[in-house]
């Protein structure tokens, strides 16, 4: 009787756990030709009011050096651009969009000399708005943010005067300047290596993450998160936090957003760590403002069965975080979770874990939500085979 009261109790455990996880379906398989290949995503796709997303893809094209793709919400794919090296190659981050609908993006590589390109793209029309040459104005950038008067900012991962990165302005008027070189402290205490995009506050405030710099407990620093406050003429670098790697290490992506807490409107920044925290495999972090500054709590850490290297970017909907992993989770190959605020923290749990095979392999984007809460994003390597062994990745959906 004992025996088969634990089987029952097994067997209704198994129910609820699938009750509580999310279902994939495959939206498009990149076939690694003219509809390109391996879509990165570095950020997360962009989605219209008519259900259409917008994404890049880091290979393939025409020309073999990348896309910027839009997939309707029926499922077709449209090839806005293909990059073809003189205008840019590898676009790794995800685009972003403005109200007229034109989209704004970078490329690591190609351009003038190699060292990637800040790109505008109207319709069919792309236009290179600075192509980088790895010198004092950066190279290799990831990702922009665009502020209410039409002005571009991001990251360049490499170049500048220091050779450790540099957060750069193009104005509404396509003049480019530097706003702020990394390791311009000793020891590299205000960050280097910016890896990833840039967000905005509703004063103008930019704050972003390096991998690199800060505290020399790691071999050349844990990262950092950073703000850059614009006065006059110039811009200040703070630095909010500095990774040890038992709080975390190479942070990679964080999200604004705000709360009333006793009547006052407090910001909050959700972020990821790639390595790190408890259990050596990454973490997610919320840093909330007070009057001394930024506090940073570490909300969950990931220990390989719950996935490992969470490299996207978060999505914060109705008060639950989304986001996916590069790695691990039950089915070896990265997942897509969900964490929980409760009056007792944050709890996790694991919507999807994908497995290597047509629905998609190591995802290193975020995921976006719709009014119905159904999540979408990609996936580089998994899908067609037939392309790569490792396959050229897919665009998914999860209903959680």
């Amino acid at each position: 009787m004992r025996l088969k009261a634990a089987a029952t109790l097994c067997a209704i455990l198994v129910l609820l756990a699938s009750a509580l996880a999310g279902t994939e379906k495959v939206l498009y398989t990149f076939t690694g030709g003219s509809d390109g290949g391996n879509p990165v995503d570095v950020g997360s796709l962009v989605r219209d009011s008519a259900g259409n997303l917008y994404g890049t893809t880091e290979y393939e094209g025409s020309c073999g050096e990348g896309t910027v793709f839009q997939l309707s919400n029926d499922g077709i794919e449209t090839v806005l651009h293909s990059f073809c090296g003189a205008d840019g190659s590898s676009p790794i981050a995800s685009v972003i969009r403005d109200s007229s609908g034109d989209f704004y993006g970078t490329t690591i590589g190609g351009g003038s000399i190699g060292c990637g390109t800040t790109f505008k793209l109207s319709g069919s029309t792309l236009t290179t708005l600075h192509s980088f040459t790895c010198g004092g104005d950066g190279g290799s950038p990831l990702g922009v943010v665009l502020d209410k008067s039409g002005n571009l900012y991001g990251v360049a991962n490499l170049g500048g005067t220091n050779n450790n990165g540099l957060v750069y302005e193009i104005s509404s008027s396509g003049q480019f300047s530097v706003i702020y070189t990394f390791c311009s402290v000793a020891g590299c205490a205000d960050g280097a290596s910016p890896a990833r995009g840039l967000v905005m506050d509703t004063a103008g405030s930019i704050y972003g993450t390096t991998v690199n710099g800060g505290a020399p407990s790691c071999v050349f620093g844990c990262g950092t998160v950073f703000k850059l406050s614009e006065g006059g003429n110039s811009w200040t670098e703070t630095v909010l936090h500095t990774f040890t790697g038992r709080d975390g290490q190479y942070p990679v992506e964080i999200t604004v957003s705000y709360q009333v807490n006793a009547g006052r409107r407090q910001l909050r920044l959700f972020g990821t760590t790639g390595e790190g925290g408890s259990g050596g495999d990454g973490t997610v972090f919320e840093m909330s403002q007070s009057k001394s500054g930024f506090k940073l709590t570490t909300i969950h850490n990931f220990t390989g069965n719950n996935g490992e290297y969470p490299y996207g970017e978060l999505s914060l909907v109705k008060g639950k975080l989304f986001g996916t992993t590069n790695f691990a989770g039950s089915g070896g190959f990265g997942t897509v979770f969900r964490l929980t605020q409760t009056n007792r923290g944050w709890t996790a749990d694991t919507l999807y874990s994908f497995t290597d095979g047509a629905d998609g392999e190591e995802p290193e984007g975020g995921v976006i939500a719709d009014p119905a809460g159904n999540l979408y994003g990609t996936a580089p390597f998994g899908g067609n085979t037939a392309c790569y062994p490792t396959g050229c990745g897919v665009v998914f959906e999860i209903t959680p």
